[in-house]
């Protein structure tokens, strides 16, 4: 009777022991989880390509994206504010490039990304517009949707003629929306939500 007693009461302890165990591997391992959630909420400035679709809180949208180095015939290597980010088509989101164009009025797309979007242009106002040197080309105004976290925005944006336009961000809708800094010593755009 003593040694199942016994027996019983080192069952008991080690249950014990066990449990304690488990609760403080379980506290460590949540630690550990906060931790690497903590350390990623920035995203990593290193990468060569970064978008919308990376931000992580929706309290103070932030993203850090790199500079792009291009090459140009006349001018060398140079800068370039370009981000990359979630545009909504007809068959969902698309990852497209923009350059972030402080100069620009509005954003522009070239008129083929018209029909990813689903838009008609033929049932848009058909407008002028001017472009660097005053050079003029016509264009569809429109609007198109960016996811910015897991919130949809509706940015104004004209289709342009001009086979070669460049997929440009411009002031209105984009950055009446959002904070840029553009910060030459680290070569890098950070984009964050305006209050």
């Amino acid at each position: 009777m003593e040694i199942m007693a016994l027996s019983a009461e080192k069952q008991w302890k080690l249950t014990a022991v066990f449990k304690f165990l488990s609760l403080f591997l379980s506290l460590i391992v949540a630690a550990m989880v906060l931790m690497w959630f903590r350390q990623n909420r920035m995203i990593d400035t290193n990468e060569s390509k970064a978008g919308f679709a990376k931000l992580l809180t929706q309290e103070e949208v932030r993203l850090t994206v790199p500079y792009k180095q291009t090459v140009y015939k006349h001018f060398g290597s140079a800068i370039n504010p370009q981000v990359e980010l979630p545009v909504k088509t007809i068959t969902g989101y698309k990852n497209w490039e923009f350059l972030i164009d402080s100069g620009a009025v509005v954003s522009a797309l070239p008129k083929t990304a018209a029909t990813d979007m689903g838009a008609d242009l033929t049932s848009l106002p058909r407008i002028t517009i001017e472009g660097f040197a005053g050079q003029r080309t016509f264009a569809y105004q429109g609007e198109m949707v960016i996811k910015v976290g897991s919130s949809e925005v509706v940015i104004p944006v004209v289709f342009s003629e001009n086979p070669y336009a460049n997929n440009i961000l411009g002031r209105i809708g984009f950055f009446d929306n959002f904070n840029i800094t553009f910060d030459v010593d680290q070569k890098t755009i950070t984009i964050s939500k305006r209050g």
